[in-house]
């Protein structure tokens, strides 16, 4: 019988440290896709839709890609005003780069997207973005920040001592 309880109370803390630290995993995991936004096709199956900058203003010249499951599948260049225009486009789920920003589309065939949904895409391509990585003093890069206890928060860690203790002197 003693037996039994030190296995039992040593397979209760195991769980709760395999719970512990699954979660970890899942804590930083970004999806890096937003929501995809419902713009509606022209009757030719064209995609309209315009590239400003920050501040609202046209931006001439600027690459745009049209991608369908992470393939190119049109590319074009915005005129004087911003404008563009992708035709012979197919319905579905799309994603829209121009420069750096990637913008997640689903296209509708004329008449058969969602109430509401826009025929053309305003999209604010940011100039002032600024990317870089942290380094620490031995020139290794920063993780993100936490909680101060690692990878562990305050909550998970106190539920977890809890149950923990529970189980040692309740079993």
């Amino acid at each position: 019988m003693r037996t039994h309880k030190l296995v039992s109370k040593a397979a209760s803390i195991a769980v709760c440290f395999g719970m512990m630290l699954s979660m970890t995993g899942t804590t930083f995991a970004a999806d890096r896709a937003g929501l995809a936004r419902d713009i509606q096709l022209s009757a030719d199956s064209t995609f309209y839709g315009q590239v400003v900058n920050s501040e609202g203003r046209p931006v001439s010249n600027a690459v745009v890609e049209l991608q369908y499951q992470g393939q190119a599948v049109a590319r074009t260049t915005t005129s004087e005003n911003g404008q563009f225009a992708v035709t012979g486009v197919r319905p579905g789920a799309h994603e829209l780069i121009v420069g750096a920003v990637h913008s997640p589309v689903r296209l509708w065939k004329d008449g058969t997207a969602p109430k509401g949904a826009p025929q053309g895409l305003l999209i604010a391509a940011d100039e002032n973005i600024v990317r870089g990585q942290a380094y620490d003093g031995y020139g290794a890069p920063m993780g993100p920040t936490t909680s101060g206890f690692g990878l562990i928060d305050v909550v998970t860690l106190t539920m977890v001592g809890t149950s923990t203790t529970a189980m040692i002197y309740g079993i």
